[in-house]
């Protein structure tokens, strides 16, 4: 069995970044693919709502996956993505991408679903580290409020799938809660954990 890939959703705002940097520093031969790798070069050539920003955001996806599930050089990394999909068709086949690439990798996937209560998100999506970013991350109040609102996380009913919520969590924290279940099946005991305090 391949080392997993370890999916991190939620909502714009939620700490997903943050969690997976720190993730990354607990795991061994763990690397991060944050959604906004994928995304940011596509809005270079379209905006969001232009008809070609999807099929783009797909090409670029798919290719970067492929290229995962068929490495040799990286077959024995541990791959932490972050993302924002939600149930809806577009959502849907995203999450399908990440799962044909593990299934032709060999990895299982844990899936992490971060949630937050709405104050502590809308303060996270304030933060002035998010806007000066220099990527297209999402600082609007109004348009998080409205996907909380309709938008309901995708996600993969497994055995493999913890739901955790950040509201009063660190980042090492929760990051050290995903490691924790992680360990909690016996197939994966071997991905040892560093030291980190």
């Amino acid at each position: 069995m391949a080392p997993p890939f370890i999916y991190i959703n939620g909502y714009p705002g939620v700490g997903k970044f943050t969690i997976a940097k720190e993730l990354v520093k607990l795991l061994p031969n763990a690397k991060l693919v944050d959604n906004h790798h994928l995304i940011d070069p596509v809005t270079l050539v379209y905006e969001r709502w232009m008809p070609e920003y999807q099929g783009l955001r797909k090409i670029v996806r798919k290719g970067i996956l492929d290229s995962i599930a068929t490495s040799v050089s990286t077959r024995n990394v541990i791959w932490i993505f972050t993302d924002s999909q939600s149930t809806d068709e577009i959502g849907s086949a995203a999450v399908e991408d990440y799962t044909q690439a593990a299934k032709t990798r060999g990895s299982p996937i844990i899936s992490v679903l971060l949630h937050c209560d709405l104050e502590t998100n809308m303060e996270r999506l304030k933060m002035e580290t998010r806007s000066s970013a220099g990527n297209m991350k999402l600082v609007d109040w109004q348009i998080l409020e409205e996907i909380r609102k309709t938008e309901g996380l995708h996600r993969f009913y497994s055995d493999k799938e913890l739901d955790l919520d950040v509201s009063k969590l660190s980042a090492i924290s929760a990051a050290k809660q995903i490691v924790e279940f992680v360990h909690s099946f016996p197939e994966l005991r071997h991905i040892a954990a560093r030291n980190e305090s």
